[in-house]
């Protein structure tokens, strides 16, 4: 399945959260997935390779870069989608694939073979990808999100709480983990993402001018104090 998307990121307030939560409850339509004063929890597994590509490319502002993920929203799934997301120039295109929790777990060990058993042209492409790079896992990130959509221009407006991660333990289906917080509780990231362009009276609901946009990457935020300790730990100490 591909998805082509124009999307925009935000750092938003609790206050600011609990506001237009309330609003878009009434005016749009609730994810289904949403539970009440929740939302609905989502896990990614990242893979990079050994310069660390995907994260490099996305700090450097790289107009054409990719990132490979496993996704699931429950660690009980018996599938596991895996995801591309391409980003081009202002565009977002996402390739994604659903393969069993089995081979997840074969991915998760690194055996990437397991994928050609799908003869699935996404999936080859990153079997590829994978043995040409030396893709590996490099962290776990989970959160909360919820989620409204507006039909018109495939409009879905999320919003992501609770970001948190961990680096050691990569067992996508792990339910007993430590995951640590990468902000704080009280930031909230706000996403919009549609087709064409947004109706001027959802901007207005938003206020957008209110937040800056940001190029917010939840990898990029979850890796960047690992990358910075790998990089000190293989210094040199200085004679």
């Amino acid at each position: 399945m591909n998805i082509e998307r124009n999307e925009l990121k935000y750092y938003i307030g609790v206050n600011e959260y609990l506001n237009l939560s309330r609003i878009l409850k009434k005016i749009l339509i609730s994810d289904p997935h949403n539970s009440i004063g929740r939302g609905y929890f989502i896990r990614s597994l990242y893979f990079d390779n050994l310069n660390d590509k995907s994260f490099e490319e996305k700090m450097s502002g790289v107009e054409k870069r990719k990132k490979y993920r496993l996704r699931l929203y429950d660690v009980n799934s018996k599938n596991v989608k895996f995801e591309v997301k391409n980003k081009i120039n202002n565009n977002i295109l996402k390739e994604s694939a659903w393969i069993s929790k089995d081979d997840a777990i074969e991915i998760q060990n690194k055996n990437y073979d397991i994928l050609l058993k799908y003869k699935n042209r996404l999936l080859n492409k990153i079997y590829c990808e994978f043995k040409k790079d030396a893709f590996s896992p490099i962290i776990l990130v989970d959160y909360l999100r919820e989620a409204y959509i507006y039909d018109l221009n495939n409009i879905r407006i999320t919003f992501d709480r609770f970001l948190k991660s961990n680096s050691v333990n990569l067992d996508i289906f792990n339910d007993d983990i430590f995951t640590k917080s990468v902000i704080k509780d009280e930031l909230i990231i706000l996403e919009i993402k549609y087709n064409g362009f947004i109706p001027r009276w959802i901007k207005k609901i938003l206020q957008l001018s209110r937040f800056e946009r940001s190029a917010i990457s939840k990898y990029c935020l979850s890796t960047g104090d690992v990358i910075k300790h790998l990089s000190k730990s293989c210094k040199t100490p200085s004679s």
